[in-house]
């Protein structure tokens, strides 16, 4: 299964007291492949930085661009497909540059692409990413 995860899904997933630790366990254990490209990387980093400072990022980001479950995606056609928040459309292009099965995302403005005709996405909150990786245990 290949998933992109915005960034405060993936902020959101790692704390060991998150009730979401299981969507980044699911990512240390191979579970599934995670799509990223240099711009969502490049925002993680933003974010990291912000949330737990530089050491605490480092490790983070060495751990998602050493796993033999990442995959880095170049963006060569930018779909334009998010309105309201045009920083969010790295997400949807990586999604489908990388034919990713789904995007996990607590952003309305990306859950919306969900009833998206063309070009066809699923997109699911990471609650309902969190149960489905439960269910497969």
């Amino acid at each position: 299964m290949k998933i992109v995860l915005d960034t405060n899904s993936f902020i959101s997933c790692i704390g060991k007291l998150s009730p979401y630790r299981n969507v980044f366990d699911a990512f240390l254990n191979q579970q599934y492949t995670l799509c990223v490209s240099t711009e969502i990387l490049l925002e993680y980093e933003e974010k990291f930085d912000q949330f737990w400072g530089e050491e605490v990022t480092h490790n983070l980001l060495a751990t998602i661009l050493t796993s033999e479950n990442t995959s880095l995606h170049d963006i060569f056609y930018f779909f334009h497909l998010v309105h309201g928040d045009v920083d969010d459309n790295k997400f949807a292009d990586t999604y489908l540059s990388s034919n990713a099965d789904i995007l996990v995302s607590n952003d309305r403005k990306l859950l919306a692409l969900d009833k998206n005709e063309f070009p066809p996405m699923r997109v699911i909150s990471l609650e309902e990413f969190s149960k489905q990786l439960t269910s497969r245990d």
